[in-house]
């Protein structure tokens, strides 16, 4: 009973199996001659698009333009089908107007600047309400810099000094104007030149600046040009600058390391603001998430000798001062779940 079974199968699965084996060749057959005439045609299975990534920056000598071209770097090798083109600009608040203005896609500002741009805050603008954040990066601390054999040691000593703080459209700019009032000073009371930072420790070199103000992740190429050639940092304590930390929450306590620079082989306290990428709202939220996943790949590769320790923060990161992209937000709950 059973042999006879087996064999009534075995001939039943044979006719159905040579059924099938002719079936599926003429199959195999009219798919080769379908890709033959194609080929003949000279068509071509077309390439998946890729996407082109605009990244603005900043400018050469400050920590903005190094960061940005190492992020773009680190993207198009880890992010499948990515091209990104970097821009340079004058700073955060360039930065946010581009994103705003739907001239680029991602970028770096200051959480002070992409906070006022994005509650309407910035003078003469509107709400930016097309800003997202992807990531809190880490924290960059405010460079005070006079020249060589200056007698200033104070920011109130800045009083009818001539002083670079960055050029207009940067975060420098804007926290030197609010480091400025704290110690009183208003804009008639100091010589404020609007100048690129490589260019203003040439002149700070050459004694026709005496102060430069920058905020940027050390070491800062136009401050490590500038002390090579003699220029002192200064520390930035006392009550005014408790008073600034209090009134304004975006300050925050820093410190520039210990031989960052030549000549200072001691840590010197200053204050500092966080660094953010943010982004365009309407940006593809799977690109998005997977920019916020190879993000914390990439920026532990570009930590220079001289980033104190702890500086990539993964924790904070999720906490921008302004809402996240979907894409961002996904990765991190993602993140928490997985852990």
């Amino acid at each position: 009973m059973i042999t006879s079974i087996d064999v009534a199968s075995d001939e039943g699965s044979s006719r159905r199996s040579g059924g099938l084996r002719g079936f599926a060749g003429g199959a195999v057959i009219a798919i080769l001659s379908t890709a033959a005439l194609l080929a003949g045609c000279g068509q071509a299975v077309p390439e998946h698009p890729r996407t082109r990534l605009r990244f603005t920056s900043g400018t050469p000598g400050a920590g903005f333009y190094p960061l940005g071209e190492g992020l773009a770097r680190g993207f198009e090798r880890l992010v499948p089908g990515v091209d990104v083109e970097v821009r340079e600009s004058e700073g955060s608040v360039s930065n946010v107007d581009a994103i705003q203005r739907g001239v680029a896609d991602i970028g770096l500002s200051y959480a002070d600047v992409a906070y006022i741009a994005f509650v309407g805050q910035l003078e003469g603008r509107t709400r930016f309400d097309h800003l997202r954040g992807i990531a809190v990066l880490h924290r960059t601390p405010l460079h005070v810099v006079v020249r060589r054999g200056s007698s200033i040691r104070s920011i109130a000593d800045l009083r009818g000094q001539r002083v670079a703080t960055g050029l207009s459209g940067s975060g420098s700019a804007l926290t030197a104007s609010l480091l400025l009032k704290a110690f009183g000073l208003g804009v008639h009371d100091v010589r404020t030149e609007s100048l690129r930072y490589n260019e203003a420790a040439v002149r700070l070199v050459a004694g026709d600046l005496d102060a430069l103000l920058v905020v940027g992740s050390q070491p800062l190429e136009a401050v490590t040009m500038a002390t090579r050639a003699g220029a002192r940092i200064l520390p930035l304590e006392g009550p005014a600058i408790e008073q600034l930390l209090t009134a304004d929450p975006f300050f925050i306590r820093a410190s520039i390391a210990a031989g960052a620079y030549p000549g200072h082989s001691r840590a010197i306290h200053t204050i500092g603001v966080d660094n953010l990428l943010v982004c365009r709202d309407d940006l593809n939220e799977q690109l998005v998430h997977d920019l916020a996943q190879r993000l914390f790949e990439i920026l532990p590769e570009l930590q220079g000798p001289h980033v104190a320790a702890g500086t990539l923060d993964l924790e904070r990161a999720p906490a921008t001062p302004i809402p996240l992209h979907p894409g961002a937000a996904r990765y991190y709950r993602e993140r928490e779940i997985s852990r």
